[in-house]
């Protein structure tokens, strides 16, 4: 409430003052912008968390104001803009400076992520690190736990300095602080392999400070810059320590570690020169650290505290990484532009490697690595009859420490003829071929040994796949106030060498976008937008703890069978709009409707053979119709009258409706079972996001 008066009370002063000078002339010259002043009446029905997920529009009455002032001479600038003051979306900025010599900046804004607001959990304490536990095992019921919200709000404040007296010559120096606080969902095992699944509240409070210098040269034809990135990142919780339910032998107290303090600094060049031959050359050269370290668990809890050996329990991590990048363009003649590059990643991971050691069983953290190089030529020809063909060829060499597949090696083809043979269309029409090659590695395991499976895996991020998309597109402006846009795009997908796991994916999408200005009486304009993925699965079912049968050759057995699901996702959105200038220049009148709706399911197969189903199923109860569906509908009405040509004023409503439907929340429950593979203490986090909202706003804005 003292947000909403101060706001209201500056608007109020500012408005008399600039309407009692702004008549007089030679005030206030060079100096122009406006103050805003909104008020609106909500009804938010259903998860005001979702509706308001990046937003901060409450329920009941709100003020919301916004200052904009820019003055500008011919030594001088200051910009300043304020907006949603006193909201959690609340942002400001202040620049100024004199041309040619310098320019500052200090800036402030905040924005939420609300996850879901009433969230519920048996611990007290929630917020801190250390959660307490109630009377074991914990109640059911969920009406005695404690209630919060997931709610993160990022709170950021920087400011910066451009000096850039001595010409050629530059300077930048910048710094930013950002503040994260809050609570976000955490899932953890009970017990492991299966047993119950824990979602915890962790806190976060989390500061980055970041320092960014910035010194060059820029003169034609060369440009040269040297950049110095350093930033921190302190959390101030280090672990969540919290009571396992899985187990009632005391002591049993739990812990899951959270991201650690860590700092990170990069020392970058870069350069362009221009060349004879209508050719420039670009380099981008970079060179980065990042470090942390972390205290180590020393035991885990499974029915009590199993202790465990660490060759250090201090872990020193820390990554190198360096990149460079080369770039050729040329525009030899005028019927022919090319470019060709050179990209460089690689990341050299230094990090500690820890022995640990549980009862008989050894283990040691691998190490990742990752290196890209890439390698691109792309030339573009001017054509007679108003045709112009751009071609180009990647290859794209990467190499990961991974088990399965460590090395692709991609041939990347594109193609795309633009004609401009009339004043009044364009179009064009594009194909890319993908080829990707991967080098597999199967895993060194006894055939009784489960990770003996991974021989017939194929990991989608780097499985071998031919790939092929085509896109045609369209923009059209027959008449001087008419634009047209039609898009078509399809693409295909076969991971050729896949046994289990993906196998195919398609997908299909058009778009069409258009906008007419009818004269002085107003505006129409509006979009559409349909795509639909489908993509094709082939996996294996294994009982637990199974030591054979792992090969998907072999005949089916009731408990030991091959199964396949095809995802289908078809999403349909459109949008239509008018402006009507009911006065011209004078009163407008807005409509505007918007749609989503996005359709999944998955359709399973069993591949029993002659064996029954499970009983209780068929090869239709076991389809799931809903997967990930949603609907958005938008209505909106608003009305903009100008009093003068410096004050106008606005009223409208709004409606917005979010009805999610997903197969995963259907019948949710707290607690399914307080014991085995269903078993679960959940706290309500992401449950129900559907809403409905009805918002009537009211505005003015003064203009000077």
């Amino acid at each position: 409430m003292r947000s909403k008066i101060i706001l209201l009370s500056v608007a109020t002063v500012l408005f008399s003052f600039l309407h009692a000078f702004s008549e007089e002339k030679g005030l206030m010259e060079g100096l122009e912008g406006s103050i805003t002043l909104d008020s609106k009446i909500s009804n938010i029905a259903g998860n005001k968390a979702k509706f308001n997920e990046y937003r901060d529009i409450r329920d009941g009455f709100g003020a919301y104001g916004s200052i904009h002032a820019d003055y500008d001479t011919e030594n001088f600038l200051m910009n300043f803009k304020a907006d949603d003051i006193g909201y959690d979306t609340q942002s400001y900025r202040l620049e100024g400076g004199i041309w040619g010599k310098f320019k500052t900046y200090f800036e402030y804004n905040q924005i939420p992520h609300n996850f879901t607001f009433h969230g519920r959990s048996f611990y007290s304490g929630v917020g801190e690190d250390n959660l307490t536990y109630p009377t074991h095992p914990p109640s059911s019921d969920i009406s005695t736990w404690d209630e919060f919200d997931y709610s993160i709000e990022r709170k950021r404040l920087g400011g910066g300095f451009n000096f850039e007296m001595l010409r050629p010559f530059y300077f930048d120096v910048s710094a930013l602080r950002e503040k994260r606080d809050g609570i976000f969902p955490l899932g953890a095992a009970g017990t492991t392999p299966g047993g119950i699944a824990i979602e915890l509240p962790e806190p976060i409070d989390y500061t980055t400070d970041n320092i960014k210098l910035e010194a060059g040269y820029s003169k034609n034809p060369v440009f040269l810059s040297l950049g110095f990135l350093y930033s921190e990142f302190k959390n101030s919780n280090t672990n969540l320590n919290f009571r396992n339910p899985a187990s009632g032998v005391q002591p049993n107290t739990d812990s899951l570690t959270l991201p650690p303090d860590n700092d990170y600094y990069k020392l970058a060049f870069k350069g362009a020169v221009r060349l004879p031959v209508r050719s420039k050359l670009n380099m981008n050269l970079g060179f980065s650290r990042a470090k942390a370290d972390a205290d180590l668990a020393s035991s885990y809890v499974s029915t009590g505290i199993t202790t465990i050996t660490l060759s250090n329990p201090d872990f020193k991590g820390k990554i190198e990484t360096q990149n460079y990048n080369f770039v050729l363009s040329s525009n030899p003649i005028s019927f022919l532009d090319g470019k060709v590059f050179y990209k460089h990643y690689k990341t050299d991971n230094k990090s500690d490697e820890i022995i640990t050691i549980d009862g008989a069983n050894t283990y040691v953290n691998p190490l990742f690595d990752y290196k890209k190089d890439t390698y691109g030529l792309e030339l573009g020809f001017r054509l007679p009859a108003h045709l112009y063909l751009s071609t180009g060829y990647n290859f794209i060499r990467t190499k990961r420490e991974r088990e399965d597949l460590p090395i692709n090696r991609d041939n990347l083809y594109s193609a795309e003829l633009r004609w401009s043979g009339w004043e009044f269309m364009l179009a064009r029409i594009g194909y890319e071929r993908l080829q990707r090659d991967a080098t597999f590695r199967a895993p060194d395991v006894a055939s009784s040994d489960p990770r003996i499976i991974e021989t017939w895996v194929r990991r989608f991020d780097a499985a071998e796949q031919d790939r092929n998309t085509y896109t045609l597109s369209v923009d059209l402006f027959p008449v001087e106030n008419l634009n047209f846009v039609i898009e078509y795009r399809h693409k295909d997908t076969d991971y050729k060498k896949t046994i289990l796991g993906l196998e195919k994916e398609r997908s299909d999408g058009v778009g069409v976008d258009a906008d007419y200005i009818v004269g002085k009486f107003g505006r129409l304009f509006g979009y559409f937008a349909y795509e639909r993925i489908k993509g094709d699965q082939f996996q294996r079912q294994l009982p637990f703890n199974a030591t054979s049968g792992f090969d998907p050759s072999l005949p089916p057995t009731p408990s030991i069978f091959n199964w396949e699901v095809t995802e289908k996702d078809r999403e349909f959105d459109y949008g239509i709009g008018t402006d009507i200038y009911v006065i011209p220049k004078k009163l407008t009148l807005t409509l505007k409707h918007d749609y989503v709706r996005s359709n999944g399911s998955a359709d399973f197969t069993y591949l029993l053979g002659t064996n029954p189903l499970p009983a209780g199923r068929d090869q239709k109860n076991i389809d799931i119709s809903f997967w990930d569906d949603y609907r958005l509908k938008l209505y909106m009405i608003k009305a903009v009258y100008n009093a003068t040509n410096r004050l106008s004023f606005s009223v409208g409503y709004a409606y917005e409706k979010f009805k999610y439907n997903n197969a995963q929340y259907d019948g949710y429950q707290f607690v399914p079972a307080t014991s085995g593979t269903n078993g679960a203490y959940l706290t309500g986090a992401y449950r129900d996001p559907s809403y409905s909202a009805s918002v009537v706003f009211l505005g003015a804005r003064y203009k000077f």
